[in-house]
């Protein structure tokens, strides 16, 4: 199920499913959005303190329940990751979720919400927060409207932007995410599952190569992997070992993947990321192809309707 597409003028919601915000991060990304041509919606709730969370677990819930059934809402926008939209799931409607599929943005701990959505056969956006990457200004403009708006086309890889680690070209169904929110979902409702072959997007931050290989393989385990056909990395930002260590990144994540056979690329910058993020459309088709010359990545078809 795609959502409507996005259009200049078209209102956007934001909400804060999870951490705390800064007032004046939150700001300058609200200006972000009103910069690209829409109309922002943003709850007094936003600035509450709750903890580590953005306010109280019910307050949360309210927020981003109210924004689906808001007709005047086109496309939700999360201000930020953190801790907290786990609590979340239990507690959102599936029946509001489908009777108003719209556009959903975020990364990190949002994956917990894209993992709900995927459930519902409904296509979500790993891609730029409200209070980081728009605030900053360090994300992929093009991807985005590509994503939301369909238009021009869909996104397509750099020539130079992914490394091959091994060859081969697969076409599958684009899902994933953050991985220690995807191995933290495995045994739950919510856990990544697919009986289609799945193009599987893995990314995350600061996290060591040993917890790495322990994420993976807790995902291959428990039977998420069954039917992946090809894996796209993103860039891992502070996952590398020392130089000394004798072994890389590349050669931990390859071997707990266990899938011999399989085409896999490094680098792509979506979500956790140096490079400017890039949103993915996560539940469309995709395809993967590696080989001597390089890597590529190309959404296969649009992500909203």
């Amino acid at each position: 199920m795609r959502p409507p597409a996005l259009r200049p003028g078209d209102r956007v919601g934001v909400v804060a499913p999870a951490g705390p915000l800064k007032a004046d991060a939150l700001a300058r990304g609200v200006a972000e959005l009103r910069r690209l041509g829409f109309e922002v919606s943003a709850d007094e709730r936003l600035l509450e303190v709750d903890g580590f969370h953005a306010g109280s677990l019910e307050s949360r819930v309210a927020e981003l329940q109210g924004f689906l059934a808001d007709e005047s809402i086109a496309g939700i926008f999360c201000a930020r990751g953190g801790a907290g939209a786990f609590s979340l799931l239990p507690l959102l409607d599936p029946a509001l979720v489908k009777a108003y599929p719209k556009a959903l943005v975020g990364y990190s701990d949002i994956t917990f919400l894209h993992l709900f959505l995927a459930r519902l056969g409904i296509v979500a956006f790993q891609g730029p927060m409200v209070a980081w990457e728009l605030a900053s200004g360090q994300y992929d403009r093009d991807s985005l409207f590509a994503a939301l708006c369909g238009e021009p086309e869909p996104y397509a890889s750099g020539p130079d932007d992914l490394l091959p680690l091994r060859a081969g070209v697969a076409e599958g169904r684009l899902l994933g995410g953050c991985l220690s929110i995807l191995a933290a979902a495995a045994g739950t409702p919510w856990a990544m599952s697919s009986d289609e072959p799945v193009l599987l997007f893995l990314e995350d931050i600061d996290e060591a190569p040993y917890r790495i290989e322990r994420l993976i393989v807790q995902l291959r385990l428990s039977g998420a992997l069954r039917n992946v056909v090809g894996v796209l990395l993103g860039e891992f930002p502070g996952c590398s070992p020392s130089l000394d260590a004798g072994y890389s990144l590349e050669t931990v994540v390859l071997d707990a993947l266990g899938l011999p056979g399989v085409p896999v690329a490094l680098g792509q910058s979506s979500g956790h990321a140096r490079s400017p993020n890039v949103t993915l459309p996560l539940g469309v088709r995709a395809r993967l192809e590696c080989d001597d010359a390089g890597a590529s990545l190309r959404i296969l078809e649009p992500a909203v309707a």
